[in-house]
């Protein structure tokens, strides 16, 4: 009984690490300046099997309910000014949605990456949160090392769960949009 309850608080103090990706995982390459990335991408991304499908035009307008993201079949970027992007999410009859971002402003260019969100925070303020802590998010998008589209989502909580167990959380999530090519539709 004492070495079953041992191994079971040895449990609860390792850190837990969930992660999703496609099959064949490939490292982010190094994104020069925004023309680097102007392209037409497929939508829908590729990622681990039976997992839920992710949407590119979901990450670029995540708040955007009346976007049909299933319907968009590509994602075109073309830079307009040296800081500037355009962005249209293409359907088989036409566009579905397009905007502009401004980088400094909508986005930041880091590390070869373009980085869409960094958040630190803690958790635990609501009602029901079972974890009372910090936590660390960060969204990025880039090109991969083959050139294609590259989404990467990192989680980290740490905290005690139920103001009792100490708990260890990280989480990431990769997903891969193939680049259909470097085409610009009329």
């Amino acid at each position: 009984m004492r070495k079953l309850l041992l191994l079971f608080c040895l449990i609860l103090y390792f850190p837990g690490c969930i992660s999703y990706g496609p099959s064949k995982v490939t490292d982010f390459g190094c994104i020069q300046s925004l023309q680097d990335i102007e392209g037409v991408y497929q939508n829908r991304g590729e990622r681990e099997q039976g997992t839920a499908p992710i949407y590119l035009s979901a990450i670029i307008w995540p708040n955007r309910t009346e976007i049909n993201h299933s319907a968009v079949t590509a994602v075109e970027v073309t830079v307009t000014v040296s800081n500037t992007i355009t962005v249209r999410a293409l359907r088989e009859d036409g566009i579905e949605k397009e905007d502009t971002f401004v980088e400094g402003k909508d986005f930041e260019l880091r590390s070869g990456r373009v980085r869409l969100k960094r958040k630190a925070g803690i958790t635990g303020l609501r009602t029901g949160e079972p974890l009372v802590g910090s936590y660390l998010e960060s969204v990025e998008l880039g090109l991969d090392t083959e050139g294609h589209g590259k989404y990467k989502q990192q989680i980290s909580a740490a905290g005690l769960a139920y103001l009792v167990i100490p708990v260890a959380v990280t989480g990431s999530d990769e997903v891969k949009f193939v680049r259909i090519g470097k085409m610009r539709s009329p």
